[in-house]
């Protein structure tokens, strides 16, 4: 909550923290989404403009294989090509279903994501559930997918 509010009353929030899977720096600007909801919208008029973005996805309530899905589509549309990288929030509720053999959701996101020649980070602290923190939309950033940190930029 003291994030959104040092962020509506313009003093510097400070970068989030999470595991970067490499793929150096990049600074794009912020485009925070729902992986399902922006899904959706691909080919769409609302479309935004991806080029030079700092994707920033989470997600609740969908399956492995919903996840697998969505972001082949992603791949096979072309829209990550020019994606300059990717935050990862939590993936709530995302679990396998119990008895059925199927890759988790931390092993589909990295299968999917990692060889895409982009700094990644996982596990930073927004989406649907628990610590939920304030990412403002179209502001520049910097993702660090060496030290897994984003940071708004000033």
């Amino acid at each position: 909550m003291q994030r959104l509010f040092d962020w509506v009353e313009g003093r510097d929030i400070a970068p989030l923290q999470g595991e970067g899977w490499g793929g150096g720096q990049a600074r794009g600007i912020l485009l925070p989404a729902n992986l399902t909801v922006a899904t959706y919208l691909l080919g769409t008029p609302v479309q935004p403009d991806l080029t030079g973005a700092i994707l920033a996805f989470e997600d609740v309530s969908e399956a492995p294989y919903r996840i697998d899905r969505m972001l082949t589509q992603w791949r096979m549309m072309g829209a990550f090509n020019s994606v300059k990288g990717i935050a990862l929030g939590r993936f709530s509720q995302c679990d396998p279903t119990p008895g059925i053999p199927s890759f988790t959701t931390s092993e589909v996101l990295r299968e999917r994501l990692s060889d895409l020649g982009i700094p990644v980070v996982a596990e930073l602290p927004f989406g649907h559930e628990g610590v939920n923190a304030a990412l403002p939309v179209g502001v520049p950033v910097e993702l660090d997918g060496d030290q897994g940190s984003l940071s708004i930029l000033n």
